[in-house]
């Protein structure tokens, strides 16, 4: 009986996780980054930059175009540490990726450039551009598309966007 007892407890607690993601359950920008290990170190930007709440929000929405965990990779050495230590420049960082409005990929193209929410001047607009069956925001790569989120989208990157600020000069 304790055996037919734990079996349905586990059950309860386990199905409607899995159901979640077998429809697609809501996910939030932040959830989406956070279920998928390929984001850990973008996630870790946005924690240390204070924006989780705003990729929670029903605010929005919002499109993310997040480098994943490769894309962080090519940085040079030491520029992540010197990027996550610095509050504002972290922050930065994250809003740099993200700009306002629900844009599949499909929809990239016909906006020519975007403006991030990146609150410096020295980020410049993103181009954004259809090379053959690719969509690319700048010299990136948009390597996974339209990843649906309740408040948004996300297309998964190959490189990093830095406002002139970022990385601080290394040594």
């Amino acid at each position: 009986m304790k055996r037919i007892t734990l079996v349905l407890a586990l059950a309860l607690l386990v199905i409607p996780a899995g159901m979640a993601w077998s429809v697609g359950g809501p996910m939030s920008i932040y959830d989406l980054l956070e279920a998928n290990a390929d984001f850990s170190t973008l996630k870790t930007a946005v924690d240390k930059a204070n924006v989780k709440d705003l990729l929670m929000t029903q605010v929005g929405p919002f499109t993310m175009f997040a480098p994943t965990n490769a894309a962080f990779a090519k940085l040079p050495p030491g520029a992540l540490d010197k990027i996550l230590a610095d509050p504002q420049i972290v922050k930065n960082v994250v809003y740099y990726h993200i700009i306002p409005g629900l844009y599949m990929a499909k929809d990239l193209p016909g906006l020519k450039e975007c403006k991030t929410m990146c609150p410096t001047t020295e980020a410049q607009p993103l181009k954004l551009t259809q090379v053959g069956d690719r969509y690319m925001v700048g010299s990136a790569n948009i390597v996974k598309a339209d990843m649906k989120a309740t408040n948004g989208v996300v297309h998964a990157v190959d490189t990093v966007f830095l406002p002139k600020s970022a990385p601080p000069k290394l040594p």
